[in-house]
């Protein structure tokens, strides 16, 4: 008996250790993972080469220059004037970029340099399909812009600040939402990191804000769950101001706000009445806000991209025969479900070929398994079913919002598929799945076994996402060769 006591003793001491070790694993790969990959697409991603960089671009000019609201300049054109030099920088990458062929980043840093050395100028320009934008999502690209230029960078040098003022503002809001969620944290993280997201945190998109916030408010609910006291006036105050800020996203964010819902009554004031009321509140600001702002810029995509849309037709087609809509969503999502998780992880660029393309399905698809499996390892100390339903229904109902929108504001009558849908719209919703998940399936034991599993699938996630960023690179690296930064 007293030989075996020393090796009962140690086994807890061993545990323990693992237990203490494998989270600061995951902060370690994590860490290294987003600074070496988001500093390489920082430095090497081409100028305006990222999905409708060009358009994000023209908003983040207006907004830096302090023109928070566009101007109607026709029917469904909106835009106004911008910095001069940003635009015809943007104009020179798009022409080089359209010719199908490389750029050279000393010719493009000649022409920076040669633009600030100009009088500043403003030139009026439409560009609808982001100045119909609220200016939220786009503040941290304008907050780098600004510095850049007090620094006295030109528009080349701005471009690239704009893109790391995303990037640090998208690093900020995950750790926000690693600290407040319960649980899930390594598989939301994943997602985090995962290749179209880290691009899109790289570049001049709307994206970040429109995936982080929302996700945000449901980590703070789930944790508002898990604590289980009564919730203050601040506390209160403070889910209503980020419900008015997912109104300001794009549309689709805004039933978001509906998880304020999901707080009990004793959470939520103690009684059923005040939380139906404070659920309330947040949905109609949510609502309101991207009602109101929508309203006033009533972008339609069809037909500025030349679809023949026809909303007022597609509504009435709608009403007349909802089944038949029902079967194109379905004939949707049968034929490009896969498509769009390649889109949605695997893709790069948004330009004709060489200048957009996708990494190989050896890395895109394991991809689609070990997320979800991950958030299976993932779980709180106790499962939340009601938080786990409240999650995991709507995400299909997500997708059906974005088919809905899609088909009655960028789809031809008559189409058989809805057109325009992108596979990175869908991160909340595989967000929506990777929460549900986790609050399903709870701290399953042996707690040694899944942490050792969480880290493996973890690390395979990064392997796999690291391997298509590696290849996106390479392709940059033929199409914009620089040894690093351009500056000026």
């Amino acid at each position: 008996m007293s030989s075996g006591t020393p090796l009962v003793r140690r086994f807890p001491a061993r545990t323990g250790a693992a237990v203490r070790l494998e989270p600061l694993l995951i902060a370690v790969l994590a860490t290294a993972y987003a600074l070496l990959f988001g500093g390489m697409l920082l430095a090497r991603t081409p100028p305006f080469a990222g999905q409708d960089e060009a358009f994000h671009w023209q908003r983040v000019l207006q907004i830096a220059d302090g023109h928070i609201l566009a101007e109607t300049l026709g029917p469904n054109a909106w835009g106004g004037p911008i910095d001069r030099a940003g635009y015809l920088q943007m104009l020179y990458h798009i022409d080089r970029i359209q010719k199908h062929g490389p750029v050279d980043p000393a010719e493009a840093q000649a022409l920076s340099d040669h633009l600030a050395a100009q009088p500043p100028a403003l030139e009026v320009v439409a560009f609808p399909s982001s100045a119909s934008f609220a200016p939220l999502a786009y503040l941290p690209q304008a907050a780098g812009v600004a510095v850049a230029r007090v620094a006295g960078l030109g528009p080349l040098g701005q471009m690239q600040a704009g893109r790391a003022g995303n990037f640090a503002v998208y690093a900020l809001m995950v750790a926000a939402i690693l600290r407040a969620l319960p649980a899930g944290r390594v598989a939301v993280l994943a997602l985090a990191l995962s290749p179209v997201a880290l691009q899109s945190a790289c570049s001049l998109s709307a994206d970040p804000l429109n995936l982080t916030l929302p996700v945000l408010l449901l980590a703070l609910v789930w944790r508002l769950r898990e604590r289980g006291t009564p919730i203050g006036r601040a506390t209160g105050a403070g889910l209503v101001a980020l419900s008015a800020g997912l109104g300001l996203l794009k549309l689709t964010m805004a039933p978001f706000a509906g998880a304020v819902l999901y707080l009990p009554a004793a959470v939520a004031g103690g009684t059923q009445r005040s939380r139906v009321a404070l659920g309330g509140l947040c949905l109609a600001v949510a609502l309101g806000v991207a009602i109101l702002w929508n309203a006033a810029y009533p972008f339609v995509p069809g037909p500025y991209w030349g679809t023949a849309a026809d909303p007022a037709a597609q509504l009435a087609r709608l009403r007349a025969d909802p089944l038949e809509a029902l079967r194109v969503f379905a004939a949707t999502v049968r034929d490009w479900a896969v498509m769009w998780w390649r889109d949605g992880y695997g893709r790069y660029g948004g330009h004709p070929q060489p200048w957009h393309g996708y990494a190989s399905d050896r890395w895109v698809l394991p991809a689609l398994w070990v997320l979800p499996a991950l958030a299976l390892c993932d779980g709180a100390r106790r499962r939340d079913p009601g938080f786990a339903v409240g999650c995991l229904v709507p995400a299909p109902a997500y997708a059906l919002l974005l088919l809905v929108v899609f088909w009655i504001g960028y789809t031809p009558v008559g189409g058989a598929t809805v057109d325009g849908v992108q596979g990175r719209y869908f991160l909340p919703m595989h967000a929506l799945v990777l929460l549900g998940l986790a609050a399903a399936a709870g701290a399953w034991h042996p707690a040694a076994a899944r942490r050792g599993l969480r880290l493996a699938l973890f690390a395979a996630a990064l392997a796999l996402g690291g391997a298509v960023l590696v290849e996106v690179l390479g392709v940059w690296g033929s199409l914009w060769p620089v040894a690093g930064c351009c500056g000026g």
